[in-house]
């Protein structure tokens, strides 16, 4: 087919528009009709914050604070992967890290003021919600396209992808309750699950967590004869990591050490009660669902792509411009609409570099990001 190279080129629509996808999905569309043996290697990053620059992350949160005024999202995501396509099969060797963490308003400005050391102004009320996942994982994962043509020059692509994962690290995290800012501090009431593969206890017998999984991706391309596509992608659909040998901690925090029950006595509470659990436990990921969809269209030497990513509900819309520089290189330029990132790229059928934040400064950029990838056909 024309421009074969064009199929290996991971995680992004690159047939002839520019990148118009944060999170570097895969697409198992890509390889439908593809006859010649290739081999490829890829890799790309994003990494994204509402309210912080992402290199403050975990750090003190220096820099522009701009929390949202509802739900607030962190994210990270990264693959590596390296592989062979041959008959509109592909096979591949991966790496994958995730962390996505979302937070209300409330929680973001409690970790704002701690992480700054900043005094709370008395008599706030907080609402305490927080929702962190993340992991690491290694693996295989093989890819099959189909391609029909259909009438009036269209044709349609299909596929479909199955990852074998082997987990290297997990951490699970959520917290819910409230809390009301004091003269002298903070009174609260609030529960804390943590699943930490790298935690440790002295009571808790030693053991190495290790994860089993897999994942299912699924990829559609509507090709028009005017040049137009229409590119969407499915990644971990029905995806499931089991951890083995994980510790497990629950803990409830509660200010209100001194209450008196209906009777009218005194009765004592811990300020944190809970447990680790001194049997390690096999516990069940379900990973997040992520989808790609995004629309080109070719106007002589300029293409113009529109598109958006899904990821935990949250909606990250994209649009681009790709500048033929000859018949083989095109330049292109994207803008984020959630981070405001704006990125620049170059490729052609044997490579492509993509670069993206919202600030050349990167130690205050909420965005930054990276796709970089090589083909070699025979």
């Amino acid at each position: 087919m024309k421009n074969k190279g064009m199929y290996f080129l991971i995680g992004m629509a690159l047939c002839t528009g520019a990148k118009a996808d944060l999170l570097g999905l895969s697409n198992p569309a890509d390889i439908a009709g593809m006859k010649d043996f290739s081999l490829y290697s890829s890799g790309n990053f994003f990494a994204g914050s509402d309210y912080t620059p992402v290199k403050q992350f975990t750090g003190s949160w220096n820099g522009p604070y701009t929390p949202q005024s509802g739900r607030n999202l962190a994210l990270s995501e990264g693959r590596v992967e390296a592989g062979a396509t041959y008959g509109s099969w592909r096979i591949a060797a991966l790496y994958r890290e995730e962390v996505v963490v979302q937070s209300n308003r409330d929680m973001t400005n409690i970790a704002y003021y701690n992480k700054q050391h900043l005094p709370v102004p008395a008599g706030q009320n907080f609402a305490i919600n927080l929702n962190m996942q993340g992991f690491e994982a290694k693996g295989v994962r093989l890819d099959k396209g189909f391609l029909f043509e259909g009438s009036g020059g269209t044709s349609y692509s299909l596929g479909a992808g199955l990852s074998l994962l082997q987990g290297t690290r997990v951490r699970m995290t959520t917290a819910d309750g409230v809390a009301a800012s004091t003269l002298t501090g903070y009174t609260y009431n609030a529960t804390l699950q943590d699943e930490n593969s790298k935690a440790s206890y002295p009571f808790i017998s030693n053991a190495t967590p290790i994860g089993r999984g897999y994942a299912m991706d699924l990829g559609a391309k509507i090709h028009w004869k005017n040049g137009s596509h229409l590119d969407v992608a499915v990644n971990d659909l029905l995806a499931q990591m089991r951890w083995y040998n994980m510790p497990y901690t629950i803990e409830t925090a509660n200010s209100a050490t001194l209450n008196r029950n209906a009777a009218g006595y005194i009765s004592y509470n811990p300020t944190v009660s809970g447990y680790n659990d001194i049997h390690r436990r096999t516990i069940v990921q379900n990973l997040m669902t992520k989808v790609s969809a995004d629309y080109t269209r070719p106007f002589s030497i300029v293409d113009l792509t529109a598109g958006t990513d899904w990821i935990a509900g949250y909606w990250l819309p994209q649009a681009g411009i790709a500048y033929h520089l000859d018949s083989d290189w095109k330049a292109s330029a994207s803008y984020d609409l959630r981070f405001r990132s704006v990125g620049f790229g170059i490729r052609n059928k044997w490579f492509h570099v993509d670069l993206l934040t919202d600030s050349t400064n990167l130690n205050m950029a909420n965005a930054v990001g990276f796709d970089a990838g090589i083909n070699l056909s025979f």
